[in-house]
């Protein structure tokens, strides 16, 4: 078999210079998590959910009891913290007050970071929403934007001195082909009218919320998080293949990131990034057994889920800041293995790709690592291990412990240099 890898790398015109390993002075370098991800299913529609892998999600790694103990981990990790709070936490039902205990819980976490000089990224919505809101069709129902418009104005005004830059979602692209398209995340249903009827909400409300911001908090930076992998034909000439990404940026990339940004209401550019995905007949994907076998046959670097092509990262920083002229911002970027060498070399790899973007003198404001902790992975349950922090799911006690890797992202963030 032709070895796909040599033909793509020597073909490449990208190479990230070994000598620039110097982040610039206030570059960000954080670790991300989501609330729901750690917290557990709250009162939200994720209530009784069970992943893949058959474990109840449940209060997931019990952050939300262990949170104290947990802040020692996020402060080792960085400079900056991007995170949620759960929604259904904080307001029990549309338009109430805010949930005093929930708002102290909250309040710690905030003060901390800041009595500890930590970057502030707050999402305000992350791929979880109150029960009382699934109950009326989520994000599908247009009253979810004022909804949604309330709560954050309530968040604002009582933390706003606290945070630094606001994700108002965190990968809508994401979020509506899971839950309308491929049917992950409930309501498990495939509806082409839900897909858009959230996407244009979604949009709306973020409208709305970056308007609010500006006019009362305009020094905090507002942007969503798009997900967004590297997509590459198999073969140039294939008129099937170039089909099939031109249909992904119909219902995934472009098409749906411009609904976000069209009336130019995002201060920075943010994305997520995990790899990149060849496409042949379909996607090829590490999950998938056939997939796996292509790139390990091929000689691609891969990990539980996707083929790991850092350059990839580099590309897109490229295309985003050619295409809007706003500073960049990674919300997110890891590797699904339990492999902690992997992991190491990923990080390197991958910041090594943003410094040459930074040494192009492209405005990058900096990169969140997904995830802090190893935690609930979305539809697939504990057993997809992101972490930088180790949680044995064998424990009762769900014992933290922080990995080499971890270690090793603390020294680059300390030193602000790339080792």
């Amino acid at each position: 078999m032709q070895n796909y890898n040599n033909k793509i790398t020597n073909n490449s015109n990208f190479t990230a210079k070994e000598n620039n390993i110097a982040f610039p002075k206030g570059f960000i370098l954080g670790t991300a998590t989501s609330a729901f991800q750690i917290e557990g299913q709250g009162n939200t529609e994720w209530q009784d959910f069970i992943g893949k892998d058959g474990t109840p999600l449940g209060d997931a790694i019990h952050h939300y009891e262990r949170y104290k103990q947990d802040m020692e981990y996020i402060l080792y990790l960085g400079n900056a913290y991007r995170f949620s709070m759960d929604w259904s936490k904080l307001q029990k039902e549309p338009f109430s007050l805010l949930e005093k205990d929930a708002l102290l819980h909250y309040e710690f976490i905030l003060k901390t970071l800041k009595e500890n000089n930590k970057k502030v990224c707050l999402v305000l919505n992350h791929f979880s929403n109150p029960k009382w809101l699934f109950n009326i069709g989520g994000w599908t129902n247009s009253k979810s934007i004022d909804m949604f418009l309330d709560y954050v104005k309530k968040i604002l005004d009582k933390f706003h001195e606290y945070i630094d830059i606001i994700n108002t979602f965190n990968e809508p692209n994401g979020y509506a082909l899971l839950t309308y398209l491929m049917k992950e995340f409930p309501p498990k249903k495939f509806s082409l009218i839900g897909w858009n009827n959230t996407l244009n909400n979604m949009a709306k409300a973020h409208e709305k919320i970056y308007d609010f911001i500006k006019d009362k908090y305009p020094e905090i930076l507002v942007g969503i998080s798009h997900a967004y992998m590297y997509l590459q034909p198999i073969s140039k000439k294939s008129l099937y293949q170039k089909a099939i990404i031109k249909f992904s940026d119909i219902f995934q990339n472009e098409n749906v990131h411009k609904r976000f940004t069209k009336k130019n209401k995002v201060d920075y550019i943010g994305f997520s990034y995990y790899g990149r995905l060849l496409i042949g007949k379909t996607a090829i994907v590490a999950y998938n057994k056939d997939g796996r076998k292509f790139l390990d046959d091929n000689g691609l670097t891969h990990d539980d889920l996707w083929e790991i092509y850092p350059e990839g990262i580099y590309r897109n920083i490229k295309f985003f800041y050619e295409k809007y002229k706003k500073p960049i911002l990674i919300t997110e970027n890891g590797v699904c293995t339990n492999d902690d060498n992997l992991r190491i070399k990923s990080i390197h790899d991958h910041l090594k790709f943003v410094l040459k973007a930074v040494d192009e003198n492209i405005p990058v404001l900096g990169y969140f690592h997904w995830s802090t902790f190893d935690n609930f992975e979305l539809a697939y349950g504990p057993s997809r291990r992101f972490g930088l922090v180790a949680i044995d799911f064998k424990d009762t006690l769900l014992e933290r412990k922080i990995k080499d890797s971890g270690k090793y992202y603390h020294e680059i963030a300390q030193s602000g240099i790339l080792k």
